[in-house]
């Protein structure tokens, strides 16, 4: 009879344990219940990567609770990071799609920013985006040494201040003496496209998937890219490394950081750490899904798991930046507002 009675007691001591457990109590939590993701804009990769994970994430998070997505432009994501970090509750329920080059509003000093992006609780990335620079591929030049050797100057068609095609022609100006002049005043890329293969413009600077398009037709030659890797462009030389001034090196690499970021998710600060876990292992398998990976094949948008720890460093890395660079800010890069 005693031994019987122990064996119960040890069993029910074990079932209460499991019934207690963070996985036990999390699948009990999330159980009819909707997860929100968050975005700060109506179009572009970041909101179209950003709904294909929300397609897939709630499978793998215990109670399989409905995701839903939610745009909310405006403020160019400063408005949607803004409420995550101080409206949305900390309950686990309300994801935020980020923008990493927010933190360049911050750095900045911008009035609009009411967060700390050192602060939230980051799931992963989606992925890096990586940028180019590309010259008109009838141009002779081979290299970018070859170019900056030549001494002729080149146009580089731009949109404006704070975009990619702006501001690292801007940067390899400044600091890496390539010899451009900016025309500002394109309303797209596929203007600036088009100016290249007029012949109205010689270079072009944008993201690694709109550079390699413009490859693939023949009409620029891409020559350096920034720290973010770029498939089927990783041994061209990186911006920072040809940077000959340590404050150029940093505001290259206050550039290229959130881009190697890429695509992170985070929830807001005081979230309880156990739903954390649960999201950010929900979002680590959510990220090798098939069908995931086949949507987003077919939106042509590169999907590679980036860690919580990875996204922290980088953000980590590019808030710490000293004051004579922050005072470089002002003048060299504008961010979005």
């Amino acid at each position: 009879m005693r031994r019987n009675w122990t064996w119960n007691v040890v069993a029910g001591c074990l079932l209460a344990s499991l019934a207690l457990s963070p996985a036990h109590a999390q699948s009990d939590y999330y159980k009819g219940r909707t997860v929100s993701i968050v975005i700060g804009a109506k179009t572009g990769s970041l909101a179209l990567a950003a709904q294909i994970v929300s397609q897939h994430l709630g499978r793998y998070i215990p109670g399989n609770p409905t995701v839903i997505f939610r745009q909310m432009p405006g403020g160019a994501h400063l408005g949607a990071t803004g409420y995550i970090y101080n409206a949305a509750e900390p309950d686990g329920l309300t994801i935020l799609a980020a923008n990493p080059g927010v933190g360049m509003a911050e750095l900045a000093g911008l009035p609009q920013v009411r967060f700390d992006i050192r602060k939230f609780e980051w799931l992963g990335s989606s992925g890096s985006d990586g940028s180019l620079f590309s010259i008109r591929a009838d141009l002779p030049y081979k290299t970018f040494k070859e170019f900056k050797d030549s001494g002729r100057e080149l146009i580089a068609g731009t949109t404006g201040p704070g975009s990619n095609a702006y501001d690292m022609p801007l940067l390899l100006k400044e600091f890496a003496g390539a010899n451009l002049r900016l025309l500002k005043g394109y309303a797209a890329n596929s203007d600036i496209l088009l100016a290249i293969e007029r012949k109205e413009v010689d270079a072009y600077a944008a993201l690694g998937t709109t550079i390699k398009l413009a490859v693939d037709r023949g009409a620029v030659r891409a020559l350096v890219r920034a720290r973010a890797p770029v498939p089927g462009f990783n041994d061209l030389p990186i911006d920072e490394d040809l940077a000959t001034d340590p404050i150029g090196k940093s505001l290259m690499a206050i550039r290229g950081i959130p881009l190697l970021i890429g695509r992170p998710f985070a929830v807001r600060p005081g979230t309880p750490a156990d739903r954390v876990a649960i999201l950010r292992d929900a979002f680590a398998k959510t990220m090798a899904d098939p069908e995931l990976l086949a949507e987003a094949k077919k939106a042509q948008i590169d999907m590679n798991f980036i860690s919580a720890q990875e996204v922290a460093k980088g953000f980590n890395e590019m808030m710490s930046q000293p004051p004579q660079v922050i005072e470089a800010m002002k003048k060299y890069l504008q961010p979005a507002e």
